[in-house]
C-alpha cells in the first residue's frame, strides 16, 4: 500500500491554490473544481456581490475558501461534522489569507439565518460500491466522507429536506452528485425547491455530476465548454 502523494506531501492543489490535506480529509477532485467554477459563474450572473454563502460538509475547506478567493465581497460560512477535518480547514483558510466562519456540527445544525447560495459536496457513494473503488481511496481516504448509506443518498436526502429553510428568496443551490443517482437527486431537489428551476449538468467525462437550482425568475447562463446539460433534465418540471 502506497500512501497517495497528496498525503505524503501534506498538500494538494485545488483551483490553483494550495491546501493542506491529511487522512481526515478527502484529496480534492477535478470534478469539485468544476462545481466551484460553475457556481461562481451562476452567482456572478444572478446574485448581488455581497452575498451570504454556506458550504455544507466542508471537509478541508477547499470549496468555501476558493469561493472566498473568487467572490471577494461574499460572506462565507461552512459546516463540518469532523472536528479533525475542521482543524485542517481552519489552517487552510489562514494559509490562503481568507476569512471563513467554520462551524463544527452535522450539516445545518449549527447554522442560523438564511443564505443566498448553499453549496455541498456530500458523501454520495453507495455502500456496496466501496469495495470496487481504487485501493488508495479505500486504504487511506476517510470512508465516512465517501460512503452515504445503502443507496448513496443518505446525506443528500437530508440536505434536500432541510435546505429550503435556510435559503433567501433569490438563491442558488449547488450540489456534486453520483452520476448513477442524478434522476433521483433531481426529483428530490424539485420537491424541496418548488420555486426554483432545478437541472443536472455533466462533468468533463460526460457523467451527470452536478445538480443546480435557480429561482424560477432567473435562467441559467449559457454553459461554458466544460459543461453539458442533460437533455432530459434541463428546465425540468416538478
Amino acid at each position: 500500500m502506497t500512501l497517495p502523494r497528496a498525503y505524503r506531501e501534506g498538500t494538494a492543489n485545488f483551483y490553483g491554490f494550495d491546501f493542506k490535506v491529511d487522512t481526515s480529509t478527502l484529496i480534492p477532485r477535478p470534478e469539485t473544481e468544476q462545481l466551484v467554477e460553475r457556481t461562481v459563474e451562476l452567482a456572478k450572473s444572478s446574485l448581488p456581490n455581497e452575498l451570504r454563502i454556506l458550504d455544507v460538509g466542508t471537509g478541508s475547506g477547499v470549496i468555501a475558501i476558493t469561493l472566498k478567493k473568487l467572490l471577494l465581497e461574499a460572506s462565507i460560512e461552512a459546516t463540518e461534522i469532523s472536528a479533525k477535518a475542521l482543524e485542517v480547514a481552519s489552517a487552510n483558510a489562514k494559509n490562503n489569507e481568507v476569512e471563513v466562519t467554520f462551524h463544527v456540527g452535522n450539516m445545518f445544525e449549527p447554522i442560523k439565518g438564511k443564505f443566498d447560495l448553499i453549496i455541498a459536496n456530500l458523501p454520495y457513494v453507495p455502500a456496496a460500491r466501496w469495495r470496487f473503488l481504487e485501493s488508495p481511496v479505500r486504504d487511506f481516504e476517510p470512508k465516512d466522507s465517501i460512503v452515504a448509506g445503502r443507496d448513496g443518498l443518505k446525506w443528500i436526502r437530508q440536505f434536500c429536506l432541510k435546505v429550503g429553510a435556510y435559503l433567501n428568496q433569490a438563491s442558488i443551490v449547488a450540489l456534486e452528485i453520483d452520476d448513477f443517482r442524478s434522476e433521483r437527486v433531481l426529483k428530490m431537489a424539485q420537491k424541496a425547491l418548488p420555486n426554483h428551476t432545478c437541472w443536472i449538468e455533466k462533468d468533463l467525462a460526460g457523467a451527470d455530476r452536478f445538480c443546480f437550482a435557480l429561482p424560477r425568475t432567473e435562467q441559467p447562463t449559457a454553459l461554458s465548454g466544460s459543461f453539458a446539460t442533460s437533455p432530459n433534465s434541463t428546465n425540468s418540471t416538478e
